[in-house]
């Protein structure tokens, strides 16, 4: 089949003999596969408040759900998920082949799967994590005669040997410093350092070698690039190499103030920015060496890469891959459904499934290069045990409250296409349900739920938009949401609309 058009994807996949199945720890990153396939199934582990309507998409085994508990917060992974013994005895009701479609790939995993003969929608362990080192990205980069911030890897023990100045003399007084033992993205184990006093903290921190209880062998210190933080999602295929747009990540708003490590991830904003020609090309000049690169290897299906992008100077600065499904998904995936594209995880399952299939690659590059509009922002746990509203918050549509001073709950809903305009947004992925101040306090950057908005929520200036604040602050605070007809309680904090979220 010539694939082209979103309807001939259900076509194609359902004609896939065998059961597919998604695996994540919440199910709202694994849905995209429902909208083209009635018999798709999700695992998951943590039940959320949103389980409900997801389920109108695609039917649901929730760990957490059918167990009251199942895995401790140490072994959030597939692996850990899949192995258990209620996920597994599900599984082993499922018809031959058993595709699973993972966030990404684990030696353990790929053991239990031969022994289970289960068909994991992923590239090997092994291939990714030797992608995943900042060594590889180092070697990789030096090869391709990339424009790399300039640093290296060194020891943990140097950091302990020098200096802020020693440092600061070789790679200027701003700089990145990165564990690469940490193997979670999002921001963990990553520190901006600009005085010899944020130097002595960092120095303090890791002085029993380790951080977040991983042991410590190496650090990446790396020259601080001023810039935008951008991203690029693609996806290696047999026919070629497919490639989003540059869209704009946003780490560090100030409503995540507090956390002990920098460069935290919160989200994405597309439509808010306009990249010069100049950015763009080099940008999708730099993703096809990555991606042909990273091809020769082996190397199938969706990856990332991050960069920084110097406005002004049109300099486009890579900093990482991840070699998996990246936090642009599924957010990017229902812009594209919205638009009437097809989402890249069809290519990437369809890839690992080899169904037989062609497709046009600079069509389909034309298709995604398309601007869309919209954001996500992720949300986290508040520090300190606060609870904030999490009792009366649901997932679904909320809109703003008459004279602007509250938000109403109109219905469930979990998509872009739900809101009619910028007075409303969605809330999904979440809140946890029974939520618990132990949770709450467990991990700093633990995930409370995702916001949609229809806009962008940064301006060409990097500037967010009041109603996003207001949405942030509203979560937040302390007044409860109130439904359609009822009396709108009053925002907590609203001088903050026009001041800007303080967190």
């Amino acid at each position: 089949m010539f694939l082209r058009e979103l309807d001939q994807v259900r076509g194609l996949l359902g004609a896939v003999k065998g059961s597919l199945t998604g695996v994540g720890i919440t199910a709202f990153p694994r849905i995209i596969p429902s909208y083209f396939l009635d018999s798709y199934r999700i695992i998951a582990w943590r039940k959320t408040a949103d389980l409900a309507l997801l389920r109108k998409k695609a039917e649901i085994f929730c760990l957490e759900e059918d167990t009251g508990g199942g895995l401790p917060d140490s072994s959030l992974n597939s692996a850990c998920l899949l192995a258990h013994g209620a996920v597994t005895g599900y599984l082993n009701g499922l018809s031959h082949p058993r595709n699973l479609l993972l966030y990404q790939n684990y030696p353990e995993l790929e053991r239990l799967a031969g022994k289970e003969q289960w068909n994991l929608l992923a590239n090997g362990a092994a291939l990714r994590l030797r992608l995943r080192q900042r060594a590889f990205f180092q070697h990789m980069g030096s090869l391709l005669n990339l424009p790399l911030a300039p640093g290296g890897i060194w020891p943990l023990r140097m950091v302990h040997e020098r200096s802020y100045r020693d440092w600061a003399s070789m790679l200027g007084p701003d700089m990145v410093f990165q564990f690469p033992d940490i193997g979670q993205g999002g921001g963990r184990g990553t520190f901006f350092i600009r005085s010899a006093g944020e130097y002595k903290t960092l120095v303090e921190w890791t002085g029993r070698g380790t951080w977040r209880g991983v042991r410590l062998r190496s650090v990446s210190i790396r020259r601080f690039m001023e810039g935008v933080p951008a991203s690029m999602a693609l996806c290696i295929t047999r026919h070629g190499i497919l490639r989003s747009g540059l869209q704009e990540q946003l780490v560090d708003l100030p409503y995540c103030g507090g956390f002990p490590e920098n460069g935290v991830f919160c989200g994405h904003s597309w439509g808010g920015r306009r990249w010069p020609p100049k950015v763009q090309d080099e940008a999708l000049r730099q993703a096809g060496m990555v991606g042909e690169y990273l091809s020769s290897l082996g190397y199938r299906g969706i990856f990332g890469i991050d960069f920084i992008v110097q406005m002004a100077d049109g300099v486009v600065c890579p900093i990482e891959i991840n070699p998996r499904f990246t936090g642009a998904f599924p957010m990017l995936s229902l812009l594209h459904l919205k638009n009437g594209i097809i989402p890249m995880d069809i290519f990437h399952m369809i890839e690992f499934m080899d169904i037989p299939y062609k497709i046009d690659v600079e069509e389909q590059n034309r298709k995604y290069a398309m601007p869309v509009r919209g954001s996500h922002l992720l949300l986290f746990f508040p520090r300190g045990g606060r609870k904030g509203r999490y009792g009366s918050l649901r997932p679904g549509l909320y809109q703003y409250g008459p004279d602007k001073r509250g938000f109403l709950f109109i219905r469930g809903a979990a998509e872009y296409g739900d809101m009619e305009d910028e007075e409303q947004f969605v809330l999904v992925d979440g809140p946890p349900e029974n939520i618990d101040t132990r949770e709450i306090s467990a991990d700093p950057l633990g995930r409370l739920c995702h916001i949609l908005f229809s806009f962008p929520v940064v301006d060409g200036e990097g500037a967010m938009h009041p109603k996003a604040r207001a949405a942030l602050d509203w979560i937040y605070g302390d007044p409860a949401p109130v439904e359609r007809g009822e009396e709108t309680s009053p925002v907590s904090g609203n001088q903050r609309w026009v001041d800007g979220y303080d967190g």
